[in-house]
């Protein structure tokens, strides 16, 4: 139960993490690339095709649920 308790901690991770850092860095960009002139507009894209196939994504995406697991992990072992 320790084990299976920990996994879904670290897959809730991921999908908070696929959430809310695409999310951040869309708002960030959105604040920080204003443009020039008023009334002038600007996009921000995102293509989760690509997202999935870049191993940057992958490797990002096993980080956080390794950080979730251990971190449930650790925490369930201490009671």
């Amino acid at each position: 139960m320790l084990l299976l308790k920990s996994i879904l901690a670290g897959l809730i991770a991921v999908i908070v993490a696929a959430i809310v850092l695409p999310a951040g860095i869309a708002y960030y960009l959105m604040w920080t690339t204003h443009p020039d002139k008023p009334g002038q507009e600007i996009a921000v894209g995102f293509d989760p095709v690509y997202a999935a196939r870049s191993p940057v994504s992958w490797i990002i995406a096993a980080l956080v649920f390794a950080l979730g697991f251990y971190w449930e992990y650790r925490r369930l072992k201490a009671r």
